[in-house]
């Protein structure tokens, strides 16, 4: 969280010498989801102008901010120790993925879905999904891993 402290101080700098330049609104949002400030960086999102909210970058800090709020924190996955079950999966993939390791996430997600498919309504494809969307569809990994689901559901 020091590093996010750090960022989220430059940006609020950079936002008050440049206020229309909306990247660093965006900066300052990832920081505050970060530092686990999420209802904080909802609220910079809240306040962009309709183009620049509704568009790819401020979407995929939002799904940020609902991947952190849906996921266990670091002590309750480090509780469910060796488990290996569908539930405890999809706990340590969204954890990855809150946590912006979505490489490792999205390999999660996948791993679960051919192992249980079922599990809770679907929640690993969708949760893939979800991600795609955040990270936007011309992303290296949404690009890698939008043509692995293709080949796990055909």
């Amino acid at each position: 969280a020091g590093d996010a402290a750090g960022a989220r101080e430059i940006y609020q700098t950079l936002i008050g010498q440049y206020p229309e330049h909306y990247a660093y609104q965006i900066g300052l949002a990832k920081a505050l989801v970060a530092e686990g400030r999420g209802d904080e960086a909802r609220s910079v999102l809240d306040n962009l102008p309709p183009e620049e909210r509704d568009a790819a970058p401020a979407r995929g800090v939002r799904a940020s901010i609902e991947f952190s709020e849906q996921a266990l924190s670091t002590e309750e996955i480090a509780a469910l120790g060796d488990r290996t079950d569908s539930e405890a999966q999809y706990q340590r993939a969204l954890r990855q993925v809150a946590d912006g390791q979505y490489d490792a996430g999205l390999e999660a997600l996948l791993a679960l879905m051919k192992q249980d498919r079922a599990y809770n309504d679907d929640a690993a494809r969708k949760t893939l999904l979800q991600v795609f969307d955040a990270l936007g569809a011309d992303h290296p990994l949404t690009v890698t891993y939008r043509r692995k689901l293709f080949a796990l559901l055909y």
